[in-house]
């Protein structure tokens, strides 16, 4: 099975792997320019793995929490792939692939994964340990707070990306498990910056 994973809650990343292993991964810590970064990142990885795009069998993209403009960046491309490629498209939070590498098995320890919200502010998810399965369990959904916030906290991982390849391994994981996959619904945990104009009054 070969996954196509990408992920722009933080900078742009990408990752090929091929039953759960990475082949080929690509990463820009641009955390402005998705949609420049994307194309060229999908296309080296495709190269270097020697992977046609027919050959991908599920496309899985991080579904945040992140920034509103540069989260959708990557689920809008991710879709976008899996349509012209005819394979299936799922989400996975992109917290958990911080959590994954973060989270020894069979040793439960509670730590909150945070990542840049601007703003002067961190989006904070919490998870206690990884599962049966090796995916991370969470205990508190996603959320933000001050940037000083980690500063007073103890287990505090910090991560400045999001790797796709963490991602892709969740899909896995979750596909060997024959658990059900999440949808791309993207995890906002406060509103855009830009929000709609209300209509003048013309008299």
């Amino acid at each position: 099975m070969i996954i196509l994973a990408l992920d722009t809650s933080a900078g742009t990343s990408i990752a090929l792997l091929r039953d759960g292993t990475p082949i080929a991964v690509r990463d820009d810590q641009n955390t402005r320019g998705h949609a420049e970064a994307m194309g060229a990142l999908v296309a080296e990885a495709l190269a270097e793995a020697d992977v046609a795009p027919s050959e991908i069998d599920l496309v899985v993209v991080g579904v945040g929490p992140g920034p509103f403009t540069g989260l959708r960046v990557g689920i809008a491309a991710g879709v976008g792939f899996a349509a012209g490629a005819r394979c299936p498209v799922v989400g996975v939070p992109s917290h958990d692939a911080v959590a994954v590498d973060a989270l020894a098995p069979a040793e439960p320890c509670p730590i909150s994964v945070a990542t840049d919200a601007r703003r002067h502010e961190v989006f904070v998810t919490e998870y206690d340990c990884l599962d049966e399965h090796g995916i991370p369990h969470e205990t508190r959904a996603a959320r933000t707070e001050p940037n000083t916030w980690p500063e007073t906290c103890e287990q505090v991982v910090m991560s400045p990306n999001v790797s796709a390849a963490g991602l892709g391994r969740i899909a896995w994981l979750r596909h060997e498990a024959g658990l059900d996959q999440r949808g791309t619904d993207p995890i906002y945990v406060r509103q855009p910056d830009v929000g709609r104009a209300k209509p003048k009054q013309v008299l």
